[in-house]
């Protein structure tokens, strides 16, 4: 930014981008970071609270402006969003938690929970008391990812709950459920780049596909398919992916030792390319070795079978390394990460719009929630 790198969350980046916010600047969205150690050094008292929240209400501030001036006379154009990391409590080691931070700027919160009832309840109530602690307004409730089968009966006995519970002392009403959204499986499914980004490498080959979703098991609805280890002869691994079809897509994860599955795997790929058949499955190769004895190593690749990888170009199949890392422990990193969004991955943002959008009443969010002040900054 203005010809300076600019450490940012990424999903600031995100927005930004897919929404063409060119008009505010990197850093004001995100004015404070809090990486390895930060948390540390604030409690040795090497970072300063009130400089800490002055960065914060300063950059809210030109976020207000810079959206009104650019709205011009359009109401629908102010609109600051501030998101919270986690639960409201998140951040109060370093005391910026999202409650807090929410009294600072008076801003009103929207509480999101995953859908379910008591446990569901249970936890919007713990954040609720720590609003209520800070005498933050809780605009409404979204419920997020509710099993479809159970999606009427999740609105009507949470609506019950909250207009139950959350009323006021004088009778005032419990703030309203904006939205409940059913799941959709693909928006928690990992793109090949975020297996990248897991294993801090790159692909091999097949780039052109890096975002390409693959349904990898327990992390949806707690089923396993889309992801299998490779720990049978290269004929039993050929006849897996010949008995394939076209619409299929499996992350297949080997060993760095085992060289015939990896030139298995580029041969079924050129096999069914000449025949016209989709490929679109990929190729993880592990290199971590572990003697037994708790010492771990890793292995190359050799140079002759990472040529042979990268030749089939990015357009190719999909192939990368998961540096060391053994294949069970890939498979459980890969099964449990929890897939970002990124600009560049358009089908899935768009998908998650559309998805979205019909479930929660923006009418009423906006209507609930206060319009932005100044704070002295």
């Amino acid at each position: 930014e203005a010809g300076q790198y600019v450490l940012v969350d990424k999903d600031v980046k995100l927005i930004r981008d897919h929404f063409g916010l060119s008009h505010l600047r990197y850093q004001d969205m995100s004015p404070v970071l809090i990486p390895q150690g930060y948390t540390k050094s604030y409690l040795d008292g090497e970072i300063n609270h009130q400089d800490q929240m002055a960065d914060i209400r300063r950059a809210y501030l030109k976020i207000v402006k810079a959206t009104k001036l650019r709205g011009g006379n359009h109401n629908n154009h102010f609109i600051t969003i501030c998101e919270g990391t986690g639960h409201v409590g998140v951040g109060s080691v370093v005391g910026s938690g999202n409650a807090r931070i929410a009294a600072e700027l008076g801003a009103d919160v929207v509480l999101v929970a995953n859908g379910g009832l008591g446990s569901t309840f249970d936890e919007l109530e713990l954040n609720r008391a720590l609003c209520l602690q800070y005498g933050v307004n809780i605009a409404g409730v979204v419920i997020n990812k509710v099993q479809p089968d159970k999606y009427d009966q999740t609105r009507e006995y949470l609506t019950k709950a909250i207009d139950q519970m959350w009323k006021g002392p004088n009778g005032e009403p419990a703030p309203p459920i904006l939205g409940v959204v059913p799941d959709r499986p693909y928006l928690g499914c990992p793109a090949l780049a975020d297996v990248e980004s897991t294993f801090g490498t790159v692909l091999l080959s097949g780039s052109d596909h890096r975002y390409r979703h693959y349904d990898v098991g327990s992390n949806v609805q707690g089923r396993s398919i889309g992801m299998s280890m490779i720990t049978t002869d290269l004929a039993a691994f050929l006849r897996t992916m010949q008995r394939q079809d076209g619409d299929a897509r499996t992350i297949f994860i080997c060993h760095v030792t085992r060289d015939d599955v990896i030139l298995g795997f580029l041969a079924e790929y050129r096999r069914k390319t000449r025949r016209g058949i989709p490929f679109q499955s990929a190729l993880v190769i592990c290199t971590g070795c572990d003697d037994g004895g708790g010492n771990k190593s890793d292995i190359e690749l050799s140079p002759e079978v990472c040529d042979m990888i990268r030749d089939a170009g990015p357009a190719g199949p999909p192939v990368l390394r998961a540096p060391g890392y053994s294949p069970a422990d890939a498979a459980k990193h890969i099964r449990t990460m929890t897939p970002k969004f990124n600009a560049n991955d358009e089908r899935r943002v768009t998908k998650a719009t559309e998805h979205y959008e019909p479930f929660i009443d923006f009418d009423l969010l906006i209507d609930r929630t206060t319009y932005a002040s100044d704070i002295a900054a």
